[in-house]
């Protein structure tokens, strides 16, 4: 009688239940270690508090006035923040004004963590268990809720709007990217993503939701809202050190020439961005576009650097350079971010690591576009000049 047959390519039983069990108790430890280091900073609220007391302006006229938007968050917290969103912001927040502050914080919590783990389930990875991970294991994420901040909905966005690309509904895909002018400083990617695509549906879309949003904007606080938004937008409580922004700014700032290098490599990051989303799969081109906004934006800062996980997980899933690799296991953990607030300086290993690792991924899969269509722009090349001796012959 033969032995059975025993496939030990494939795991057993028990294998599975302590990789799963494993699983588990890394992103328990992640969350765990994450959220212990948001919510044990001083300005915990401060993000939150800034939207609620703009939102109880709106429609008076008086939603950029920063004395009266100061006199309202002092009520609440110790850390006054200038509001630097479209009215529509503020109108579409205005409902939770009617709760009392602590109740409006914790429901804001709970959609902003909604999202996250929304992003996290539904963006196009191949192990879904590696996004859940990267989430649990992301300090950015914690700061984020901690704050009150809203770049998780923005990834969420994103997400939907991707997905609904990927369904062919591409007009709907552009009225939920349109929703990503509430911080249009980090979604200038997203049109040349779409440019890119020739997805003109989408356009449409967006300039449709864009049109919507500006004539609520309008409505609510008047004809001057843009000149006064730019007045505020220009006081230093606005953009506090730059130094610690997780963008090109952050990179350049006090270098000689900085602004112009600055510049440079923003153009050459969204130029990037096209080359990418031009023939690059959907998921791959929004990737670039997300990192791309991030790298040219002017106000960004340590929680906004959860943008960077779609670039983390599609690195880890390339056959790319160890170095790639080793840059996006680097961003995996806390102690970049930890950096990145620091009065003393040792944020400038954060600005490389951040600002090198997204130029450089950008940087690889357009030269990976590149090369693949060099060899078909050679062949139309060579087919036209062809056609062309050919007419002169005759």
């Amino acid at each position: 009688m033969l032995p059975p047959v025993i496939n030990e390519s494939l795991p057993s039983r028990r294998t599975r239940q302590d990789n799963g069990a494993l699983w588990r108790v890394t992103c328990l430890i992640g969350a765990c270690v994450c959220l212990s280091i948001g919510f044990s900073l001083f300005e915990r609220g401060s993000d939150f508090n800034e939207f609620y007391s703009a939102s109880k302006l709106a429609g008076t006229g008086h939603m950029y006035d920063w004395e009266r938007i100061q006199e309202l968050e002092i009520r609440n917290g110790e850390h006054p923040i200038p509001f630097g969103r479209l009215p529509v912001y503020g109108v579409l927040l205005k409902p939770l004004t009617i709760l009392p502050y602590s109740y409006a914080r914790g429901i804001w919590l709970v959609v902003n963590l909604a999202a996250l783990i929304g992003f996290a389930m539904l963006w196009p990875v191949r192990r879904r268990r590696d996004a859940i991970m990267m989430l649990c294991w992301s300090c950015p994420a914690a700061i984020l809720l901690s704050t009150g901040q809203d770049t998780g909905l923005f990834l969420f966005l994103v997400t939907v709007g991707l997905r609904l690309l990927r369904s062919q509904r591409d007009f709907a895909a552009g009225l939920v990217f349109s929703l990503c002018a509430a911080k249009f400083h980090l979604a200038l990617g997203i049109p040349v993503f779409l440019l890119a695509r020739r997805r003109w549906g989408a356009v449409a879309g967006g300039v449709a939701g864009g049109l919507v949003q500006l004539a609520i904007s309008f409505a609510a606080e008047g004809r001057e809202w843009p000149a006064r938004l730019l007045q505020l937008s220009s006081i230093s409580d606005f953009s506090p050190s730059p130094a610690k922004m997780p963008n090109l700014l952050g990179l350049t700032h006090g270098l000689p020439y900085g602004r112009g290098i600055e510049a440079v490599l923003a153009l050459l990051a969204l130029a990037a961005v096209w080359v990418i989303s031009r023939r690059s799969a959907l998921a791959i081109g929004a990737t670039a576009a997300v990192v791309g906004g991030l790298l040219v934006s002017h106000h960004a800062y340590v929680y906004d650097a959860v943008l960077l996980l779609p670039a983390i997980l599609l690195a880890l899933g390339l056959p790319g350079p160890k170095a790639l690799r080793y840059g996006a296991l680097l961003l995996c953990v806390p102690i970049p971010y930890l950096l990145l607030m620091q009065e003393h300086g040792v944020w400038v290993v954060t600005q490389v690591s951040i600002n090198g690792f997204g130029l450089l991924l950008l940087g690889l899969l357009a030269a990976h576009r590149l090369v693949r269509e060099s060899p078909a722009m050679a062949l139309r090349l060579t087919r036209q000049s062809r056609l062309m001796a050919g007419r002169r012959t005759a």
